[in-house]
């Protein structure tokens, strides 16, 4: 700064007015009022200390120079940054968050408030109260971004857990579908073994009838005739009381001599072996078995060889029964191996 000259100090005469120097301190009564006597003026600043101002309300010392004085600079506030920077860190933190899908729920609120924040340090920046604008707008753009993406990982979650809600029940309906038609399937065969269940029964049981039916057929009275599938008729007569030859078989005493007459008959079309049927076997009432009597006379006689078809052929027998006897079975066997079948005659003597 330049600072002024002062004006010459050289003494004037009197009768030259003294030229106007406007660096020149005011003398009293020139340009302001009297101080009042009671008020006691300070004293003046030493003449060598040039640029010192005087004191308020006191005259300046004469031949000093003097300029009013200046305002002093107040410091500058401290800028308002705090809210950009916090801004900025929760918007960073929003983000991430966002970007963790099991932790998407927790980033709408420091992305939220790094929204208001970024925003209200905007505001200050606009004021010249602060000085990073760019920080707050960072953080109103990546609180913008973390909303977004909490919203879209929200979103998303939502429509997985949709579509894995919709597979589960697919798959749900689907082993539903499966177990109904394998309980289908299932009640279908149980229905079928059943079904042939019952058809085996009653295959069963009518053999047993058949059975029954042909056991009971092949239990006869005498005089009764049974006729054997290839077309054998047998009919067996009722015991006939009987004499024997003395001088062959002397049979028991008190015993009864009986005669046994049994016909075959061929009724089938093709020729008949009668092997093994030529003998039958004779039982009393308790079971007894009872043997045949042979006295050599051509009255008995045994069925041996075959029968062609529509021929006929008879065996006499006679048999000793013990004394008391009354009730006699008689037993004709014909067939071959398994095919050999039993009938018998149940009836009193005569």
């Amino acid at each position: 700064m330049t600072v002024p000259v002062p004006p010459d100090s050289s003494p004037q005469s009197a009768e030259e007015p003294a030229a106007t120097d406007p660096w020149a301190p005011l003398t009293p009564g020139q340009g302001e009022t009297a101080a009042p006597a009671s008020v006691t003026a300070p004293a003046p600043a030493p003449a060598g200390a040039p640029g010192v101002p005087p004191a308020p309300g006191a005259a300046p010392a004469p031949g000093v120079p003097y300029w009013p004085p200046y305002p002093m600079p107040m410091p500058a506030p401290q800028p308002r940054n705090g809210l950009g920077i916090a801004a900025l860190v929760l918007g960073i933190v929003g983000v991430v968050l966002g970007l963790v899908v099991i932790l998407f729920w927790l980033s709408w609120l420091p992305a939220l408030l790094a929204v208001v924040f970024g925003a209200i340090g905007l505001g200050y920046a606009r004021k010249g109260t602060a000085t990073n604008r760019g920080m707050a707008l960072a953080g109103v753009i990546l609180g913008v971004t973390g909303l977004l993406v909490s919203v879209g990982a929200g979103v998303f979650v939502v429509s997985r857990v949709q579509a894995v809600n919709e597979e589960r029940r697919a798959e749900a309906d689907a082993a539903r579908a499966r177990s109904e038609a394998a309980t289908k399937a299932a009640q279908e065969r149980a229905a079928q073994e059943k079904q042939r269940i019952d058809a085996e029964l009653k295959r069963i049981e009518a053999e047993k009838e058949k059975a029954a039916a042909e056991e009971r057929a092949r239990h006869l009275s005498f005089g009764q005739t049974y006729t054997y599938g290839d077309g054998l008729k047998v009919t067996t007569a009722a015991p006939e009381p009987y004499s024997p030859l003395l001088t062959v078989y002397q049979p028991p005493k008190d015993a009864t001599i009986v005669q046994l007459r049994i016909t075959v008959v061929n009724t089938g079309s093709q020729e008949l072996p009668l092997n093994g049927s030529g003998l039958p076997t004779v039982r009393d009432a308790k079971g007894a078995l009872l043997f045949s009597l042979s006295d050599g006379s051509d009255k008995l006689k045994l069925i041996t060889g075959s029968l062609a078809p529509g021929q006929e052929a008879t065996g006499v027998y006679a048999y000793a029964l013990p004394n008391g006897t009354d009730r006699i079975s008689v037993e004709f066997t014909y067939g071959l191996l398994l095919q050999r079948k039993t009938v018998a005659w149940t009836g009193p003597i005569g």
